[in-house]
C-alpha cells in the first residue's frame, strides 16, 4: 500500500503498555518484556495525527496519558502526559507490500511524569497492518524509546497498539503515485509521463502501444528495436546484430566482387601431388575466406574440389573429395557453422580450361566456394 502526499490518518490507541526500568527493578532492557512491571491503560489514551510528505515519510504529532502504578516492583501513584513530534519513515516504500506497512520513527518530545518534566529524544518502530478492501483503517502497533540524554528523568519505553483510521487520502491500488481519479492504468503501476500507464521498458513508449513492451527499442517500429540500424526491426530481421539491407531481411548482401576475390583465392589453395592436406600457406589463405563468410552470416558455403585429368578418374574424383572435406573442416574449426558449409568434389569433371598444357592443368587443380542462400 503507499499513501500519496496529504493523505493523513487519525490514530486512537486503545491501550498504552507503559514499561520503565531503572528503578529499583534491574537494567531498562532486561524489562523490555516483563509484563507484570508494564502500566496499562485500559482505556484509549492516545490520539496522534499523521500527515504523509511523500517518498515513504511522514510527520506525526500525538499526545498520550497514563497512571504510574509502579516503577519496576516499586509502588508508585504518578499521572504521566506526553506529546511527540515524529518523522517517520514507511519501510513499505521499498518492499512494495500492500496490507503490512512496517515503519521506523526518530523524533522527540515532552513528557511529564508527576509534576517533574523533561524533554526527550524518541527512536521507534512498529507495523501497520491495513484492513479491509479499501485500506481505511489500521491496526497499529509500536515500541517506542525515550531518553532525555541527561541524568534527570526517566528512561521509559512505551509500547503502543490501536487503531489508524485514513481520511484525505487519495486512493492509489497500483500504489505508484498517482492518485486512481488521475491514473489511466490505476491497476498497473506506471509514471506520470503517461497518465499511470506503465512504460516497461523505459523506452518512452508507453507498453500499450509498444509492440515489444520489454525491450527497448524505437519509435518507429512502435517500440521495437533495431539494434543494428539498418532499418528492419530485430524481431523481423534474419541478422538483428549486423546491418544489412531491407531487401535482403536485414542481413548483408554479399557483392559479386567479394564472389569473385573468393574465386581467385580459390584458385591459389594448392596441395601436394595426390596429398589433401593443408599447409601453413593454405591455412592463411582460408582465414581471409574465413572472415570473409562470417561477415555474411545469411550466405551458406559448398567447398568444390576439383582436379586434372591425369590419372585414373576415379582417383582423381576421390582425391577431390578428400581436399574439399580438407578445406570444410578447417572452416568449421575456425569456427563456422557446421550448418552453413558443405563439401563436394567433382574430380576431372569440371576442368575450367583445356587439360592439354601443363598451365591448364594447374589451373584446373582448384577449389571453388559456392555462395548461396
Amino acid at each position: 500500500m503507499k499513501l500519496n502526499p496529504g493523505s493523513s490518518s487519525l490514530e486512537l490507541t486503545l491501550w498504552i503498555p507503559f514499561q520503565q526500568g531503572g528503578v529499583g527493578s534491574g537494567d531498562l532492557f532486561e524489562e523490555f518484556l516483563t509484563i507484570n512491571h508494564w502500566n496499562i491503560a485500559p482505556y484509549p489514551s492516545y490520539i496522534g495525527v499523521k500527515n504523509y510528505i511523500g517518498a515513504g515519510f511522514s510527520f506525526r504529532t500525538r499526545f498520550s496519558f497514563n497512571s504510574i502504578k509502579q516503577y519496576g516492583d516499586t509502588p508508585a501513584s504518578d499521572n504521566y502526559y506526553n506529546v511527540d513530534g515524529i518523522v517517520s519513515y514507511n519501510l513499505n516504500t521499498l518492499f512494495k507490500g500492500k496490507t503490512l506497512m512496517p515503519f521506523l520513527e526518530v523524533g522527540g518530545g515532552y513528557s511529564i511524569f508527576d509534576e517533574q518534566g523533561a524533554g526527550y529524544f524518541n527512536l521507534g518502530a512498529g507495523v501497520e497492518i491495513w484492513l479491509g478492501p479499501k485500506k481505511k483503517t489500521a491496526l497499529t502497533l509500536e515500541t517506542i524509546y525515550k531518553n532525555t540524554g541527561e541524568t534527570y528523568g526517566v528512561k521509559h519505553f512505551q509500547h503502543l497498539m490501536g487503531l489508524a483510521f485514513l481520511f484525505g487520502a487519495k486512493k492509489d491500488l497500483d500504489g505508484d503515485g498517482i492518485p486512481d481519479k488521475e491514473d489511466a492504468c490505476p491497476e498497473v503501476a506506471g509514471i506520470a509521463l503517461f497518465n499511470g500507464c506503465p512504460d516497461t521498458d523505459r523506452d518512452g513508449i508507453q507498453d500499450e502501444e509498444d509492440d515489444c513492451p520489454n525491450t527497448p527499442g524505437i519509435p518507429a517500429f512502435n517500440g521495437c528495436p533495431d539494434t543494428d540500424g539498418d532499418g528492419v526491426k530485430d524481431l523481423e530481421g534474419q541478422c538483428p546484430d549486423e546491418a544489412g539491407t531491407i531487401e535482403n531481411d536485414g542481413c548483408p548482401e554479399i557483392t559479386q566482387e567479394i564472389i569473385e576475390r573468393l574465386q581467385e583465392i580459390g584458385k591459389i589453395i594448392y596441395f601436394a601431388t595426390n596429398d589433401s592436406k593443408l599447409n601453413e600457406r593454405n591455412n592463411q589463405i582460408l582465414d581471409e575466406v574465413f572472415n570473409t563468410l562470417q561477415n555474411y552470416s545469411s550466405y551458406k558455403v559448398v567447398v568444390e574440389g576439383h582436379t586434372d585429368s591425369s590419372g585414373q578418374a576415379s582417383f582423381n574424383q576421390a582425391l577431390s573429395e578428400k581436399r574439399a572435406n580438407s578445406v570444410m573442416r578447417y572452416l568449421i574449426e575456425k569456427g563456422m557453422s557446421p550448418s552453413r558449409v558443405s563439401a563436394k568434389g567433382y574430380g576431372e569433371t569440371r576442368p575450367a580450361v583445356s587439360n592439354d598444357t601443363a598451365e591448364g592443368r594447374r589451373e584446373n587443380r582448384r577449389v571453388v566456394f559456392e555462395i548461396y542462400q
